[in-house]
């Protein structure tokens, strides 16, 4: 006779114990899911709440173990994902600028998406931000540059965001929002502890909001100056300026800082720009706000501040950059041709 709620072992291994209610049979767990930990867990984790019921069960109700479990979940599906989505085009994405509190350093990142609907998921920018924070951290190439340094995206890669590298959360991204994610490209312009006579600032235009401060957007810039700076108001005024001058850059993408840097290029380059400085040449530029052109904006403050104001560096990112497009497929004009 087999035990009264048990049923027969056919395979020599234990069977499940099924609870009769009425003509119904339902599967008992071991564990019950404490509802009061269910709804903290997903406050930390805003998963499916099948996923925290399930990490809740594996983890007996534990809610530090449920994290860790959802965390390895996570990533192990990211890694699949990832590889499923690998040679999909990352067309979209976001550009996140982070500059440091004495505006001495500052860093730019562009984080490459599938569509615009995730690089306007929170997840998505919250990354993107604290990519570009990372980058800011310790100068790429380890040296002191006033310029800008180009980031080597998988050097980069490496850094770490709290306790995890920054490749494997974007592997954990994947895995979350579905879409093949790539770090296409960073820079940092400065150094942390630079001296006051250097102030860099950026901009991001298109920006959306993610958690906290975070934010990132279609474009973005970021721009250095030098000047000698004696008081607080000189290092507001230049704090000012740069901020206007990175809006100058988004918005009219010059090439060159100075009219020697263009007329550099244009010696012995058969294949240099040949439109006009005032293009393409962001001392040469109309000023965004007025007051004539950059370059005589920097003069005017010059002499309000008593000592030259220079532009050190500048560079733009815009998403999407050299990246070719998949041509969507005309699904109207395909069914003509076969009805043809």
């Amino acid at each position: 006779m087999v035990p009264s709620g048990r049923l027969p072992c056919l395979f020599g291994k234990p069977t499940h114990v099924f609870r009769q209610a009425g003509s119904l049979c339902r599967r008992e767990y071991a564990t019950k899911v404490d509802i009061r930990a269910l709804k903290q867990l997903r406050e930390l984790n805003p998963v499916s709440i099948t996923k925290a019921k399930e990490a809740l069960i594996q983890m007996n109700n534990d809610i530090g173990k449920a994290l860790e479990w959802l965390d390895k979940d996570a990533f192990n599906t990211g890694v699949k994902k990832a590889e499923k989505v690998k040679d999909r085009a990352a067309a979209e994405g976001a550009i996140a600028v982070h500059v440091n509190d004495d505006l001495t350093c500052a860093s730019i990142v562009e984080l490459g998406c599938e569509t615009d609907f995730v690089a306007r998921n929170t997840m998505f920018v919250d990354l993107a931000s604290a990519i570009a924070c990372s980058a800011m951290q310790t100068p790429i190439d380890g040296g002191k540059v006033d310029g800008l340094t180009m980031a080597n995206p998988d050097e980069l890669a490496k850094r770490m965001l709290e306790s995890r590298s920054v490749a494997d959360t974007i592997t954990e991204t994947i895995g979350r929002l579905g879409e093949n994610i790539v770090l296409r490209r960073g820079g940092t312009i400065g150094w942390s502890g630079a001296p006051d006579s250097f102030v860099v600032n950026g901009y991001v235009h298109g920006g959306v909001s993610g958690t906290g401060s975070a934010s990132a957007g279609k474009i973005g810039g970021l721009v250095a100056v030098r000047g000698n700076i004696r008081s607080d108001e000189h290092r507001k005024a230049l704090s000012q300026l740069t901020k206007r001058l990175a809006q100058q850059v988004v918005g009219y993408a010059p090439q060159y800082a100075t009219v020697k840097d263009w007329q550099s290029a244009q010696t012995g380059n058969a294949e240099a720009h040949n439109e006009s400085p005032d293009i393409v040449v962001l001392e040469a530029q109309q000023f965004l706000f007025g007051g004539g052109t950059v370059g005589e904006v920097l003069a005017k403050i010059s002499d309000e501040i008593g000592a030259p104001v220079s532009i050190v560096s500048f560079v733009r990112f815009e998403r999407g950059e050299g990246v070719v497009k998949p041509t969507r497929p005309n699904f109207a004009e395909e069914v003509r041709r076969q009805l043809a």
